[in-house]
């Protein structure tokens, strides 16, 4: 085969995998899109049988109280506009002709493959392969500070709720009588937004997920300038070594930082024996 030959069958072969890519990216679009929907319409389905249960339960316990038949109307209010919304959600799904959970994963799964088979037909050198992977740290860095971001605002507007609704409840508390009263429907609804955000805050860990992933970005940043300054761990040595030295760097924060978030997402008791299981493989035997 001609040098014109392999030039041109590699070039077929690259834009291929750039022709992948974009539909990677279009089939991960699809996939969220329908994850968003169904998450939707649960919420919806969860709202309007809530609703429907609290106004059976209150008109079961004291019907003709004007409070009960006005939290009635509002429960019928939410059946109503969720109940709608659930509807349309359905009806846009099958008119778009949206895949459902199983065939968009699926269709995702299968260009994913495609693509792993390409990019092996177009394998490079390891010097050059390490020049990309250098090329994709500052997208890494860029990733790990937006999620920081992102859970720390998540954080001080959850924070923000607890503070503030501590407070008005004992405000509200305060002016309480003996009658269930304007006041005191504040008080339930101040408490329960208190208690949400606590727990909220409790499961998902915003604020030590945003902890971890900006002293990953830190840490990977570091070692960027540390190359590219030729100094530390990456003075004296030629271009090559170091970049085999910053790719090697960059995946044992990376595995580090997706260790920290596989503990994040169990249950603190299985936090707490995984991190001392983890500390006695770090130590080694006594």
């Amino acid at each position: 085969m001609s040098a014109e030959e392999i030039s041109a069958e590699s070039g077929a072969s690259r834009r291929l995998a750039r022709s992948l890519k974009r539909q990677v990216a279009e089939a991960e679009a699809e996939l969220l899109a329908r994850r968003q929907t169904n998450r939707w319409f649960r919420f919806c389905l969860a709202v309007v049988a809530t609703a429907v249960l609290s106004a059976g339960l209150v008109s079961a316990a004291a019907w003709g109280d004007p409070i009960i038949k006005k939290l009635i109307l509002v429960c019928g209010v939410l059946v109503a506009a969720f109940g709608g919304v659930s509807i349309y959600i359905k009806v846009w799904v099958r008119r778009r002709g949206v895949p459902s959970l199983e065939e968009a994963e699926s269709t995702l799964e299968r260009i994913r493959d495609d693509l792993r088979w390409t990019e092996a037909s177009n394998s490079v050198s390891s010097q050059v392969s390490q020049s990309l992977y250098k090329a994709d740290v500052a997208a890494h860095i860029a990733q790990y500070q937006e999620e920081s971001d992102k859970y720390r605002k998540i954080h001080n507007r959850l924070q923000s709720v607890i503070i503030v609704g501590s407070l008005g409840t004992t405000t509200v508390a305060a002016l309480q009588s003996g009658e269930m009263t304007l006041e005191q429907w504040l008080t339930v609804g101040l408490s329960l937004a208190v208690g949400l955000a606590a727990g909220f805050m409790g499961y998902f860990k915003f604020r030590e997920r945003s902890f971890y992933l900006q002293q990953t970005a830190d840490l990977i940043e570091q070692e960027v300038n540390a190359m590219t300054l030729g100094i530390a761990d990456y003075s004296g040595l030629n271009r090559q070594e170091s970049l085999a030295r910053l790719v090697e760097r960059v995946e044992v924060f990376r595995n580090e930082q997706r260790r920290r978030q596989q503990q994040l997402d169990q249950p603190v008791e299985e936090q707490v024996a995984g991190s001392a299981e983890w500390s006695r493989s770090s130590t080694g035997p006594a």
